[in-house]
């Protein structure tokens, strides 16, 4: 790459002689054929710093470097730069430009809290050549600011902060902000909202005595939702000095985030977080996906209306005759800008998600007995509340009962959806609708609607993110953190699923808030609470499948799509299942997570069966991995609230340890360690493992654990043998597993400890594979296979891998001898 010289480099400085634009268009800096973007501006910024036209550092480029290839924020103490997300942009389906950033930061004196510059960063336009492979790059725009420094003398920013977390750069709780934010703008917690809240430096004018030193100061940046006197909502950017407790800006955001059918977010299709909701449609039609949209009404003449069984299409339009759903011949293919596309949508995602609820077994007149079907479903409407109240031009989706002939049951319930963003509200709109993972949240508030009579769970705002995170996520692309943002498309209300219970989000942490009867400041519409709910029911999720992975044909490891479409499915039924188990509010209001959670486990243990794609599987396999899930995120606690820590384990918990130590999270090793269950050729109570002597008698010994506080009193040890393929397969009438005889098969097995047990005398089979099962079993804490059991797995059949990985009081390993 060659930076031309002036005059064809022109160099724009402002007023103080600081260089603020290198433009070259008619000479630009060409790139080496196959680089991609970021990676020729990076070895732009390189002649740009050795020419001393960039203001960066050695160490600033060496950062950018070992991070090209990140999607995280990657700050550093050591340097003063760092990428943030390019931009394409696409016309007929190529990309023509890309815009790189590099933001500047400002390291403090505060190790680890790296905050950004607010406004401050190097801009690159990288053009794509139509006829050669090469990229071109024909300017620099600097916003940057000179000498930045960020210095507070100790007391002030002791009285301000305490102290600096190095997580408020990314993310500020939003409950400090309404807090600090409150007493300068008279904000309350039914007036603001907080969107989007950081940590940032910010350029500030005049004297002051309490910033030591250079041109920066400390200030909250955040989006407030606030109220307007017309009862609209308005977003506002908001930059507040809390050090010097001084509003820098307020302004209003005049538009919102950037937001045939998508069967999948285009983010979770293409794994790449490159998709928004502001794309145009050249970009975003080609990842529209063929669908099948069942069961459509006659209109005459061949054509459909989009209204059948289970869902139908709000007609007339509450917006007026121009967003009147489609009425025509099929196919019903339309641009994904469209309010014709997020009518398709409403219906497919609508209408697949009833015949989910009726594949899953349950009659829909019966399931949703107290809501008039079918569903009403209005896929650009006027919401409830905000700027979309009076033309749909916001950005939410509702589901709220109204009253239709009378008020008495069974309710009028309608979904309404508004607009996955504001860049284009009127020619090429792209409605909420389109996001399937928004429409499965508010699917869910009508699954809570129908069995308790109110939209929301007394403990948390809904089960609706877990629902559309477990059920997208075997098709996502998405890998490593990605996998865990709710919303990776239309990201406004940034959710995760993979919350983690040390930082608060438990059903005792300091991130909860119980609604009692509305969610507090910190939390005011429940969201938090919903994010620990469906990181809870993701764990569950990915312990019971969702983790799976097999070899590819090269012999690498790659996701087990159809294990995860298995496990998916399952954990989805169980939710639909334990909601509808629920009562009424006026009778048993679900103020507990606890209720949730033994709901769900009763869920699984009274289903004798559940098919998927011709595969069955039995009940009563997971229960003891959903008190598991609830558990790891804070429930079940012991010590008093708040605490930021899992919760206990039940009183008795024995296990036959395979690496896990009792817990339930997904391994591909599932067998028992060596440590635990081991084979010697003589009877002498020793250790290590001896390799199976095939034909003779060998001597197995077991160690039990237990997890839990008190002793386990009795507990009993059974090892069973099979060889071949039956040891695939527990099933106790085809007698595929053979029961060893032992000595010391009951023992004590005291809280916090272990006891061995044994020796158990196998034979095993020569040229075979051979294969040991565990199973233990104390008051308390029976196995899943117990003789006699009630469980519908006891008896199987079912596959012995499914069984272990979800028992900890079950434990396996082989061999295959000559």
């Amino acid at each position: 790459m060659h930076l031309p010289q002036e005059p064809d480099l022109v160099v724009e400085k402002d007023a103080r002689g600081a260089i603020r634009e290198l433009r070259h268009l008619q000479t630009p800096a060409q790139a080496e054929a196959g680089q991609s973007a970021k990676w020729a501006a990076l070895e732009y910024l390189r002649l740009g710093m050795d020419r001393r036209l960039l203001p960066l550092s050695e160490q600033d480029w060496k950062h950018l470097r070992d991070t090209i290839d990140s999607d995280e924020p990657e700050r550093s103490d050591e340097s003063s730069f760092r990428w943030v997300h390019p931009r394409e942009l696409t016309r007929s389906g190529m990309v023509e430009t890309t815009i790189v950033w590099c933001q500047q930061m400002t390291p403090t004196e505060n190790k680890g809290f790296v905050p950004d510059v607010q406004g401050s960063s190097i801009r690159l336009v990288v053009h794509h050549g139509w006829k050669i492979d090469q990229l071109r790059i024909t300017s620099a725009r600097l916003t940057t600011i000179e000498r930045a420094k960020l210095t507070i003398a100790s007391e002030h920013l002791k009285r301000a902060f305490d102290r600096l977390d190095p997580t408020w750069a990314d993310d500020f709780p939003a409950e400090q902000v309404l807090r600090r934010l409150s007493p300068v703008m008279g904000l309350s917690a039914s007036e603001a909202d907080v969107a989007e809240a950081k940590l940032v430096a910010y350029h500030r004018q005049g004297f002051s005595t309490i910033y030591d030193d250079g041109p920066l100061g400390l200030a909250i940046s955040a989006t407030i939702f606030m109220a307007a006197a017309s009862g609209d909502s308005i977003a506002h950017r908001v930059i507040f000095d809390p050090v010097e407790k001084k509003l820098v800006r307020k302004s209003a955001i005049a538009s919102a985030c950037a937001g045939l059918a998508f069967q999948s977010d285009p983010n979770s299709k293409t794994g790449k977080f490159d998709f928004r909701p502001d794309n145009d449609a050249a970009k975003l039609d080609l990842l529209r996906d063929p669908v099948v949209l069942h069961d459509l009404e006659h209109a005459g003449g061949g054509r459909r209306r989009l209204s059948g069984p289970r869902v139908k299409l709000r007609q007339p339009a509450a917006l007026g005759a121009d967003y009147e759903p489609p009425v025509q011949l099929p196919p019903f293919s339309f641009s994904a800008r469209s309010n014709e596309f997020a009518a398709v949508s409403a219906y497919c995602h609508c209408d697949s998600m009833m015949r989910l609820v009726e594949e899953f077994g349950f009659d829909r007149t019966d399931h949703f007995r107290d809501i008039s079907l079918p569903l009403t479903v209005d896929h650009r409407a006027k919401l409830l509340s905000g700027p979309g109240a009076r033309d749909g031009r916001g950005i939410n989706a509702y589901v709220t009962p109204f009253r239709g002939k009378t008020a008495q049951r069974p309710w009028n319930v309608m979904m309404l959806f508004g607009l996955a963003d504001l860049a284009d509200t009127w020619k090429h709109p792209l409605g909420l609708a389109a996001d399937v993972r928004f429409v499965w949240h508010e699917f869910c508030h009508v699954l809570i609607l129908a069995a308790t009579g109110s939209t929301e769970f007394g403990f948390a705002h809904s089960a609706g993110d877990a629902l559309g995170a477990i059920m997208c996520d075997p098709a996502s692309k998405l890998r490593g953190r990605r996998r865990g943002v709710t919303y990776p498309y239309v990201q406004l209300p940034f959710r995760r699923h993979d919350r983690a219970v040390r930082r608060g989000w438990g059903w005792n942490g300091a991130l909860y808030e119980r609604p009692s009867p509305t969610y507090g400041l910190r939390d005011p519409v429940g969201y938090n609470s919903e994010q620990i709910l469906s990181s809870t029911l993701f764990r569950l999720y990915r312990a019971a499948g969702g983790d799976a992975v097999r070899r590819d044909a090269a012999g690498a490891w790659e996701p087990d799509l159809e294990r995860r479409r298995a496990a998916a499915h399952y954990a989805a039924y169980l939710i639909v299942r334990a909601i509808a188990s629920l009562g009424a509010v006026e009778t048993e209001p679900t103020n507990e997570a606890s209720q949730f959670a033994t709901a769900l486990m009763e869920a699984d243990v009274g289903t004798p069966y559940f098919d998927y794609e011709e595969s069955k599987r039995l009940g009563g396999m997971l229960h003891k991995v959903v008190r598991w899930a609830f558990e790891r995120h804070g429930l079940y606690q012991v010590a008093a609230s708040p605490q930021d820590a899992p919760g206990s384990p039940p009183a008795v918990d024995i296990y036959v340890d395979d690496g896990r130590h009792g817990g339930y999270y997904y391994r591909r090793e599932w067998w028992a360690l060596p440590t635990v269950l081991w084979v010697r050729h003589h009877e002498d109570d020793g250790a290590p493992h001896e390799m199976p002597r095939p034909g003779e008698t060998n001597y197995v010994y077991v160690v039990l654990r237990n997890r839990g506080s008190a002793a386990a009193i009795g507990a009993t040890v059974d090892v069973f043998a099979a060889a071949g393929d039956d040891a695939s397969t527990w099933d106790v009438a085809a007698g595929y597993w053979q029961r060893l005889q032992g000595n010391k098969t009951t023992l004590d097995v005291p809280g916090g400890g272990r006891t061995k047990f044994g020796p158990f005398k196998w034979t095993p089979q020569a040229a075979s594979r051979n294969a040991l099962l565990v199973r233990a079993t104390v008051a308390g804490d029976h196995s899943n296979i117990d003789a006699g059991s009630t469980l519908p797995c006891a008896n199987g059949p079912a596959a012995v891998p499914d069984l272990v990985r979800a028992d900890n009081n079950l434990g396996y390993r082989e061999w295959t001898l000559p």
